[in-house]
């Protein structure tokens, strides 16, 4: 296999067993030496990290050279910007002075302390349900519920986009599962009519909006089928819970839908600013899985300084409804400007921004041309999304301030004008 600059690297190890090469050490020995011409190159985003966390705006590494660059980070998925508040930073700073630093073992094992009752509490009261169960991430807690609940003789069904962590809770489960197109709830109908009488329960699994385009899902059409077919509901709300719905109650409760959807499950580390998962349901649907999810069972839990930074968020969720207001607006106004210049946005609806590049190759030189003028944000390739759905993402934060945006919309317009990624006359 030929290997160019132009090559996508999450492709090479399936080119390669198409020509018939499957020695382990050839694979890894090619997808490196694409790598390494790529960071010569420039091409590696994943060659760049931050010096000292995620923030608006910080210095940008880059591995291979070692050079240093201050940017506008638009990657990150703190939607508050609560990661640097002052009274997050604090609470965490006081817990571990009173708690220590680790759990040092599972919620089952006796890892589990008061903050993490606390933290199971207000959750249940935000979203509506009657326990919560908090996992150590939120990828454990999608991987965990999703295997734990279905019986021997389930059907799984879930959105075509939906998050790696619920592909694998799928497979884990050693049930049938089948994927429907995304956001497509006659597709989905449709295979709900095909598996009437022939398994014993069947979860539909869907997000609340997708990370990788930014589309929120119909929730209120999904859960209307309910009326016609049974079935279980699954809602993912790691990218809406704590800035959709007043106070932060998440997408689920913001379109009226909470009573129809069985689980409501969200990551901690996104608005919240920390880590951690959790799926909250009925109280003896939370014993089931305790019981039967082994990423429940066998994972240490959250650290006391990460659950006071959880508690401390909802604090600020909770008393400053500007804070999602302002998320909000900010969002709709680098999406107004990036449509009027001509970028192709897709169909998303979120705080998560998505401006599609088809080609690869142009991709990964527009990722680099903006890194070069102060502007970061991770490509998006294959395997994440199709060879021809490549795209960079543009994640506000409330944090980020007008300045910023409006010095990345001047950037961007001027490098997609240059790269033909938009017309000349956009904006």
């Amino acid at each position: 296999m030929e290997l160019t600059t132009s090559t996508v690297i999450g492709n090479v190890m399936r080119k390669l067993v198409e020509e018939g090469v499957t020695d382990f050490d050839q694979i890894a020995n090619a997808m490196q030496s694409l790598r390494d011409m790529q960071s010569r190159e420039g091409l590696y985003s994943n060659d760049r990290y931050t010096e000292q966390g995620s923030d608006s705006q910080a210095v940008i590494i880059t591995e291979s050279s070692g050079k240093r660059r201050e940017c506008i980070l638009w990657c990150i998925n703190h939607y508050l910007g609560l990661n640097r508040n002052p009274r997050v930073v604090a609470r965490s700073k006081d817990i571990i002075e009173k708690f220590g630093t680790g759990a040092g073992t599972s919620a089952m094992s006796g890892g589990m302390n008061s903050l993490h009752k606390e933290i199971e509490t207000r959750i249940n009261s935000m979203v509506g349900k009657e326990q919560t169960l908090l996992f150590p991430t939120g990828y454990s807690a999608n991987l965990g519920a999703i295997s734990a609940i279905p019986g021997k003789n389930d059907l799984i069904l879930f959105d075509h986009q939906s998050h790696a962590s619920i592909i694998d809770g799928c497979k884990l489960s050693g049930k049938q599962w089948l994927a429907f197109k995304h956001n497509n709830v006659a597709d989905l109908e449709a295979k709900l009519v095909r598996a009437e009488g022939k398994f014993q329960n069947v979860l539909v699994v869907v997000e609340a909006a997708y990370s990788m385009s930014g589309d929120l899902a119909p929730l209120k059409e999904i859960t209307a089928l309910k009326k016609k077919h049974k079935f279980y509901l699954y809602v993912d709300e790691a990218h809406t819970f704590g800035f959709y719905g007043a106070g932060g109650r998440g997408y689920c409760y913001e379109e009226g839908v909470t009573d129809e959807v069985d689980f409501i499950m969200s990551t901690l580390s996104k608005a919240t600013a920390s880590i951690g998962g959790f799926v909250a349901t009925k109280k003896r649907y939370c014993t089931l899985m305790s019981w039967h999810a082994n990423a429940y069972i066998f994972q240490a839990c959250i650290s006391p300084a990460d659950a006071g930074a959880i508690l401390a968020s909802l604090d600020e969720i909770q008393g400053d409804p500007k804070l999602i207001q302002g998320l909000h607006e900010k969002t709709a106004y680098l999406r107004t400007s990036l449509v009027s210049a001509g970028f192709d946005l897709g169909t998303s609806q979120s705080p998560i921004i998505p401006i599609y590049v088809r080609d690869p190759k142009t991709l990964y030189e527009f990722g680099r041309s903006l890194y070069e003028n102060g502007i970061f944000s991770v490509a998006v390739g294959f395997p994440a999304v199709k060879l021809s759905e490549g795209r960079l993402r543009f994640i506000t934060n409330a944090s980020h301030t007008y300045p910023q945006i409006d010095k990345t919309i001047a950037v961007l317009k001027e490098i997609g004008s240059k790269m033909g990624i938009i017309p000349r006359s956009g904006g």
